[in-house]
């Protein structure tokens, strides 16, 4: 049987090793960091279903998790939504959630190398799930943990040029993750209060500013753009593919998903029913089908956050009742 190698072990990489080893496939996993670690990551999943769970063999690592079924809203400092969410969302930090993959990958016999950068060569068989790529884009990603907050369930804190989501994980910890417009004049030490007072998030600049923030998990990435990223090979899932708004939070749900459309076709092609050109082809109308839809509402909703005309007609039809956050909810899964 042919080896399948694949290139970054973060959630889609575990994900997908996992996948093909319960099916017997050799695979080889070449990771440049090691675990556990921390990363740029709104850290919850929602929208991925049980049974995809069950069959990529993962279910069991989120047993662990925080559920959430509320969802909160903010435009500026003002309230503007609050909703149960249509589907339950489930929180775990990377630092853990990887680590455990990790873990349950090399107990399936998979191969794991850390430590190592692979060079950007393709190959037959060859898997890129490096993450999304930095060339000149103009969004930083910030996270960190925050000890002892008072959070009830999910919330979004949009500003003028970003907003900072808030989900709580284990060990009664508040995940803290924003994506923001580069500003060099922002204060490098103190990096997320800075992005929040510049972007007119007052209220909750003052209460981040008293938290009991975890300095050892903050993390930041930056120049990076969102859509449908650079390739780094024929083969690529998780955000090496495609990099939906964190606003939609269907990051991590993409990610997981990406690997379960990506699994059979690589295990037709170790097996040799399949040669890799037509793996990939068929990987990539998989992809087009089930995500392309949501990748072009989450592109067309996006720029609505950032201009005066668009956060002011989102504002009137969340508070008078006419935001269809369900509808919207679904069609972004879907």
């Amino acid at each position: 049987m042919r080896k399948i190698e694949i290139v970054g072990g973060g959630l889609s990489g575990l994900s997908l090793g996992i996948y093909l080893r319960r099916r017997g496939v050799p695979v080889r996993i070449l990771e440049a960091g090691a675990y556990p670690r921390h990363k740029v990551c709104g850290e919850f999943v929602c929208g991925v279903s049980n049974d995809v769970l069950d069959e990529m063999g993962i279910s069991d690592v989120f047993a662990q998790a925080r559920r959430h079924q509320k969802l909160a809203w903010w435009m500026g400092d003002d309230l503007v939504l609050q909703d149960h969410l249509p589907e339950e969302a489930i929180g775990l930090s990377r630092f853990r959630m990887d680590a455990d993959l990790a873990s349950l990958f090399e107990a399936a016999g998979g191969e794991l190398i850390t430590g190592m950068r692979a060079h950007r060569e393709d190959a037959d068989g060859r898997v890129w799930a490096v993450g999304k790529r930095k060339r000149g884009g103009k969004w930083i990603g910030l996270k960190v943990h925050a000890r002892d907050v008072d959070l009830e369930g999910l919330e979004m804190h949009v500003g003028r040029r970003g907003y900072l989501g808030l989900s709580g994980i284990e060990d009664g910890r508040v995940n803290c993750c924003g994506l923001f417009r580069i500003n060099k004049a922002v204060d490098k030490k103190n990096m997320i209060a800075s992005y929040l007072k510049v972007n007119g998030l007052n209220e909750l600049h003052e209460k981040f500013c008293g938290w009991d923030i975890d300095g050892d998990s903050l993390s930041a990435t930056a120049g990076f753009s969102l859509g449908v990223q650079e390739k780094a090979g024929a083969f690529c899932i998780g955000d090496a593919s495609l990099l939906i708004p964190p606003f939609t939070g269907n990051g991590m749900s993409m990610a997981i998903e990406s690997s379960w459309l990506a699994g059979p076709w690589l295990e037709r092609f170790a097996k040799g029913e399949l040669e890799w050109d037509a793996a990939c082809l068929a990987y990539a109308s998989s992809c087009e089908d089930y995500f392309g839809k949501r990748m072009r509402l989450a592109g067309s909703l996006h720029p609505l956050l950032f201009n005066s005309t668009g956060r002011g007609l989102l504002k009137w039809s969340a508070v008078s009742g006419l935001l269809p956050f369900g509808f919207l909810f679904k069609q972004l899964r879907s």
